[in-house]
């Protein structure tokens, strides 16, 4: 069981650019950066510039398009398919439903 759990620990690091040393304390250390910090890890697929720079906005809760602050994006965002689609576009739910409006 320890051989388990040491080789999904191997594999967790294998994507950081340098592997920690394995013990407790630098483990929960590693972990807490690695969750808050995507720059300590490889990413499977190349980001392209628009997804880098969504994924900045999505960051600071911001509207990509008209600016919206990070309360009126929140307390738009009302069902889950608003929030999948803002985890995707970084638009507001007004700017979601002037771009996705349907057309008659």
């Amino acid at each position: 069981m320890k051989q388990v759990i040491k080789d999904e620990i191997d594999k967790l690091y294998c994507l950081f650019k340098t592997p920690p040393k394995l013990n407790v304390k630098n483990t929960k250390q590693h972990i807490h950066a690695f969750a808050d910090n995507p720059t300590n890890y490889k990413a499977k697929y190349s980001v392209t510039g628009l997804r880098a720079a969504i994924n900045s906005i999505i960051t600071i809760g911001k509207c990509s398009w008209c600016g919206a602050s990070s309360e009126k994006v929140q307390s738009g965002l009302k069902t889950e398919l608003d929030k999948k689609e803002y985890l995707q576009s970084a638009l507001c739910k007004k700017c979601q439903d002037e771009t996705f409006k349907e057309v008659e």
